[in-house]
């Protein structure tokens, strides 16, 4: 009997260890394939339109898991600019080329007559930038009109109109005092800026303000031009990831570069028309189910201010610089503007050298379009909502179908009648959301260069750069180095 009850209990514990085992072997079992399945499920995810482009018969870019074909500008080895140039000209005749930007189908256009489809007559279809960032917890973000989105763009584009239009225009009033002092080799982007903040001034804030008041100016403008590291990281989540950007409620620009503006732009003349525009305007537009209070006064001051900063301050300085390092190559082309001194064929001759400049060095080298609904294109193609679309408006203006000899600087190619295509050309985009700012860039750009033409003979020096060394900020094209050239004061 105690052998038996023995062999009992010993036969117990055999089965007790036997179940534990086929328990932990179950266990693992269970957990690898939860975890196989969960991979399959995430792969699908991001792979779900790797064949879009291959089944509409585009060409296209081959895609990486978690990049898509953007993965050189998410690694950082490329900025945007530079990835779709290289596309562009390494797919010369394909009108139309596909690429996935990290999951979703994106659509580089290069054919002008689609462009002016997509941007003007059937404007409703993409008349979306498809970032979503007019909902970020950044003031200067959500008030700023490049970013808004629906009725909350419309709204805010008539009060920005409004705004511009009240504006003194007379932009050279402004200019004196800011060209003296200068003879020799200059830093070029140092000498402008002197005479854009003045510029600035001038037009947003108050003529009774001190120097120091009037800083304010200058403090936005060395926060947009050097960010610090973090700063960076976070410009670089907002182009890239922007739904991170919004999922951690990020801010670019430094508080206490907005806190030292607040009691400035209380008395400002911005204010003033901040109020006026608002009340005549509404612009309190807020997105459904936005549990956000409405912004103050002088959080949408701060917001227009950051605009006037990041989308008008920034590209002139750019767009300025690069005339000057041309002019500075061509003494005819200067000197032709000088024998004009007034007149209409003045600003004839200047309009077309500003264009020329913004043909070889656009403030903005692409623009992006999100495909609100389906969408047939001419020859057939037919892509869904929710795809964007991309016009490489750096690489049309250097396509050799358009201009001849693109690389050369040739102002005398925009006398009338000789542009191949209109909207080979689009420096401030098109249609309903072309760039609202366009006439007062211009109207800056032109007195500043006249006023220093006629006061400066511009040449090469020893330190001028062999070429105009440029890169991506944000989603502008900015000169990432000093230029230095000489100017010679005229007798």
């Amino acid at each position: 009997m105690a052998h038996g009850a023995a062999s009992i209990r010993s036969n117990c514990l055999q089965l007790t260890r036997c179940k534990r085992t086929m328990f932990f072997e179950s266990f693992l079992l269970n957990f690898s394939v939860l975890g196989v399945l969960i991979v399959a499920l995430t792969f699908d995810y991001v792979t779900k339109y790797f064949s879009y482009w291959y089944v509409r018969h585009i060409s296209y870019k081959i895609a990486v898991p978690f990049f898509g074909s953007d993965y050189h500008r998410v690694l950082g080895l490329r900025n945007t600019t530079d990835e779709v140039n290289k596309l562009y000209a390494k797919h010369p005749d394909e009108r139309l080329y596909g690429c996935i930007k990290s999951r979703i189908p994106d659509l580089i256009v290069k054919d002008p007559d689609v462009i002016e489809k997509m941007l003007c007559t059937d404007f409703a279809s993409f008349h979306c930038r498809g970032l979503g960032l007019d909902k970020s917890q950044d003031v200067c973000l959500r008030n700023n009109l490049f970013y808004a989105e629906g009725e909350k763009w419309t709204v805010m584009r008539e009060g920005m109109e409004s705004l511009l239009k009240s504006m003194p225009y007379e932009i050279e009033d402004s200019l004196h005092g800011y060209l003296s002092g200068i003879n020799g080799d200059t830093n070029v982007q140092q000498f402008l800026a002197d005479i854009l903040d003045g510029t600035f001034e001038y037009l947003l804030l108050n003529k009774d303000f001190s120097r120091n008041e009037k800083k304010i100016i200058q403090s936005f403008r060395s926060a947009v031009q050097k960010p610090t590291l973090a700063e960076k990281f976070k410009t670089y989540l907002k182009n890239v990831f922007p739904s991170l950007y919004l999922l951690f409620g990020l801010s670019t620009l430094p508080g206490e570069t907005v806190n030292k503006s607040l009691e400035v732009l209380e008395k400002s003349n911005l204010m003033k028309e901040v109020k006026r525009i608002r009340s005549e305007f509404q612009l309190d537009i807020k997105e459904k189910h936005s549990k956000r209070k409405r912004d103050s006064d002088i959080e949408l001051a701060v917001s227009i201010l950051a605009s006037f900063i990041t989308e008008g301050y920034i590209p002139c300085l750019n767009v300025l610089t690069a005339l000057f390092y041309e002019l500075a190559k061509y003494p005819e082309v200067q000197k032709k503007i000088r024998l004009c001194r007034s007149g209409e064929d003045c600003e004839v001759y200047l309009d077309k050298v500003i264009r020329e400049t913004l043909r070889l060095h656009p403030a903005y080298s692409t623009a992006s379009r999100k495909c609100t609904k389906m969408y047939k294109f001419p020859d057939g193609l037919v892509i869904d909502r929710g795809l964007t679309a991309t016009i490489p408006i750096e690489a049309l203006h250097q396509d050799k179908r358009f201009y001849e000899k693109p690389e050369v600087f040739n102002p005398d190619r925009f006398d009338e009648g000789k542009l191949k295509h209109a909207y080979a050309y689009v420096p401030f985009g098109a249609g309903p959301r072309k760039c609202v700012g366009e006439e007062l860039s211009k109207r800056i750009i032109s007195s500043i260069a006249r006023r220093i033409l006629l006061k400066y003979q511009v040449r090469p020096c020893s330190k001028t750069s062999p070429r105009l060394p440029k890169t991506d900020l944000g989603f502008a094209r900015v000169i990432d180095r000093d230029i230095w050239l000489n100017f010679t004061p005229i007798d």
